[in-house]
């Protein structure tokens, strides 16, 4: 079994939950930042951040992402991975928190789905643009379009090694299918790559037992479910699902990473 400490991301906040699904969500700056320190508190090494307006709709404004990402780092040391996979905003738009230069991005590859030849070329101009600014992306990938379309991006040099990926597992209908999709993405990688795993509805908790066993790495938070791993319940904090994750890699024998640690095996410490 890998020796490599697990990389917990928790990603509190996501772009269309509202405090109907779950009063604990975070939304404004100051909410996310308190949020995310207790997170990084209980065990998180990398935050996946989302924006709100202050009518809680998403918003790419680089000014809101600032004072998120200020607030947290006058808080905590926690690896800052900002969305750019929001919906509805242009290229220009999404791209433009990159110039805050998070340590990471997470990279949309919706445009790999289907065969929108323009919107592929709009997912390079996007890789080779966090490239340029020093910023590390997370590959978000759903099923093996998607990770085609990843691979190619590695191919041609807008993604530099390691290369990291988001394994978003939706909600499989059995442990059986989610764990046979997860392995098989996982087996297609480059080496030297890292992986994370999200979602994956009531099977959330098995699929990241087994991710830990394979290697791989975790994502929860309220973006993936604001209900507790066995979905009786709503969760009471993002701080406690990182919680219930820093423990179970206890449990399996794999030490939690630091946030100087994931800095180091992602390459921008």
């Amino acid at each position: 079994m890998t020796t490599q400490p697990v990389m917990i991301m928790v990603a509190p906040t996501g772009a269309r939950k509202t405090k109907r699904d779950n009063p604990a969500i975070p939304l404004s700056p100051a909410e996310i930042a308190e949020e995310v320190a207790r997170c990084a508190a209980a065990g998180a090494s990398i935050a996946h951040l989302h924006a709100r307006n202050p009518d809680g709709s998403p918003t790419q404004s680089l000014e809101v992402y600032r004072e998120i990402a200020d607030r947290i780092r006058g808080r905590c040391d926690i690896v800052l991975q900002m969305s750019l996979g929001t919906k509805g905003f242009t290229l220009e738009q999404a791209i433009e928190p990159v110039v805050l230069r998070p340590e990471m991005v997470s990279l949309p590859l919706d445009a790999f789905r289907g065969d929108d030849a323009e919107g592929q070329e709009g997912v390079h101009e996007m890789a080779r643009q966090v490239r340029s600014h020093g910023v590390r992306p997370e590959l978000s990938v759903y099923d093996e379009r998607m990770l085609d379309g990843a691979l190619g991006l590695i191919r041609s040099g807008a993604v530099e090694p390691p290369a990291c990926f988001g394994f978003i597992l939706a909600d499989p209908p059995s442990m059986k299918e989610g764990a046979t999709k997860m392995m098989q993405l996982a087996t297609a990688l480059p080496a030297g790559s890292h992986w994370w795993v999200a979602r994956g509805g009531r099977h959330a908790l098995g699929l990241r037992a087994l991710a830990v066993e394979l290697g791989g790495h975790v994502r929860v938070g309220f973006e993936d479910s604001v209900l507790d791993f066995d979905e009786s319940r709503p969760a009471p904090s993002n701080a406690y699902l990182v919680e219930r994750m820093a423990k179970l890699c206890e449990a399996l024998g794999r030490r939690i990473a630091t946030p100087a640690e994931a800095r180091a095996a992602i390459g921008r410490s």
